[in-house]
């Protein structure tokens, strides 16, 4: 259980079964945040080919809106980061895996509409 990264949400994307969106607040500047560390292990398969993050969002304090994304990080300088992104494949029983240590999944929830109005999934080509 890390001590760095909390678990806001985990939420349900209409129409979608494979796909969730997870909202994480972590006590780190974005810029120390390797979001292609956030994972879950695959029973018989490869490292390498684990699912991580997709279309990750860099969130304000509050969760209301977007300031930054894989392409455009934040100016934003604080030590929290609010991190929403899409995860396909989850397995609630199994933690996710940072470079800050293990985070339980809770189970998914309706996605709430200060998210609704900010975040869509666009599945990935």
């Amino acid at each position: 259980m890390s001590e760095i990264v909390q678990l806001i949400g985990t939420y349900e994307i209409d129409g979608q079964k494979d796909v969730h969106l997870i909202e994480l607040g972590i006590e780190k500047n974005h810029q120390n945040i390797d979001v292609g560390q956030i994972t879950q292990a695959q029973e018989g398969i490869d490292k390498m080919n684990w699912q991580t993050p997709w279309d990750e969002k860099f969130l304000n304090f509050d969760g209301t809106m977007i300031i930054g994304d894989w392409m455009d990080t934040p100016k934003d300088t604080s030590n929290f980061t609010r991190l929403a992104f899409f995860l396909h494949f989850l397995n609630f029983e199994k933690p996710l895996l940072t470079q800050f240590g293990e985070i339980d999944l809770i189970k998914p929830v309706i996605l709430p509409d200060r998210l609704r109005s900010i975040i869509t999934y666009e599945k990935p080509n």
